[in-house]
């Protein structure tokens, strides 16, 4: 029952799980703007920045674990997780496909330059996959404990 000087009280939604399309959309926006940054870096400074492939792997993963900890406050489910990789490692595929075929070239020729070489490539990309579904495990619970101390923080100042 409300008073005339009481105000209804704010009644907290359970924060919704994460999407598998948002997080892979996440993933993406995060690797081009690394890709743009490192392209920057590299036209400006004339060199090439080291480890780049990793990095452009690890920051964005982090960062968009990181994000979805801090607002859902909970793990996202290994589905989500691996779904928001494959969807991410597809896009990544299908703009290298794309820069292929803008120059002419094609996974034939890929297979003749290198022959059997191209499954290490197979290899790393698995390596990186599982990494990323590491790292955003890791940027999750970073982001769950910032958002817990940061709430811990202003009850502390009430």
């Amino acid at each position: 029952m409300l008073y005339t000087n009481e105000k209804p009280r704010q009644q907290s939604t359970p924060p919704k799980a994460a999407n598998f399309l948002h997080v892979s959309l996440a993933l993406c926006l995060l690797s081009i703007l690394m890709g743009v940054l490192f392209f920057v870096i590299e036209d400006m400074l004339g060199f090439e920045v080291p480890s780049a492939g990793v990095i452009s792997t690890a920051v964005p993963a982090m960062m968009t674990g990181f994000y979805f900890g801090h607002k859902t406050e909970t793990l996202m489910s290994a589905k989500t997780r691996w779904l928001a990789i494959l969807v991410w490692t597809s896009a990544s595929y299908f703009y290298v496909l794309a820069a292929f075929q803008y120059h002419g070239l094609s996974l034939s020729d890929l297979f003749e330059e290198f022959g059997s070489f191209v499954w290490v490539f197979a290899g790393f990309t698995a390596l990186m996959a599982v990494l990323s579904y590491f790292v955003i495990k890791s940027g999750e619970k970073t982001g769950i404990k910032n958002k817990i101390k940061t709430r811990e923080k202003l009850a502390s100042r009430a």
